[in-house]
């Protein structure tokens, strides 16, 4: 493989890296602000796209626009982004109650599955049970401290980033040493 391309693609590879490195350490250090940074970006996303769905209703012909969702995608997709740009907080609040009423809901059907094999003389079924139970509970505590959630994931998924891109920083100073 061609030494200059390795290098090129090291030190783009370690400007990149600690980009993310920096925003991982904002992750960690700010993680309200982080949320809502991430809201907001996901709005003017939303907002984009829906308006790229009301383009493409008008854009189309009126063979297609008869059976076409597009416009209303696009009218609620922009109606969307808006809540989550100028909102951003509610929605941070919001998802983990939907995050926490799935794994319920994941916990139930687990709790059903170890009653079903216990039937069948499957030995470890205490094991699922008591995991099913384990996972209604978590599922709780995500939906009674849903703010405290949201910022402990965004706080992980920093520590997990930083890590990263530590290794990733790394691999590329090695690298660039390496093909001098």
């Amino acid at each position: 493989m061609n030494s200059s391309f390795i290098r090129k693609y090291s030190a783009n590879t370690l400007i990149v890296s600690i980009l993310l490195l920096l925003f991982s350490l904002f992750l960690i250090i700010k993680p309200v602000t982080s949320l809502n940074f991430i809201m907001i970006l996901l709005g003017c996303i939303t907002v984009l796209d829906g308006i790229i769905h009301i383009i493409s209703y008008f854009s189309s012909s009126a063979e297609f626009r008869a059976f076409s969702f597009e416009l209303v995608q696009g009218i609620l997709g922009t109606l969307l982004g808006f809540v989550f740009i100028f909102n951003p907080q509610i929605i941070v609040s919001f998802l983990p109650f939907i995050i926490g009423a799935w794994i319920i809901v994941e916990g139930i059907i687990k709790f059903q599955f170890s009653f079903n094999i216990k039937g069948n003389e499957a030995g470890n079924w205490v094991i699922l049970l008591l995991l099913s139970i384990l996972t209604i509970i978590l599922g709780f505590i995500i939906i009674f401290n849903p703010f405290g959630t949201a910022i402990a994931i965004t706080t992980l998924a920093g520590i997990f980033l930083l890590v990263s891109e530590i290794v990733n920083i790394i691999e590329s100073i090695y690298v660039l040493a390496k093909f001098k």
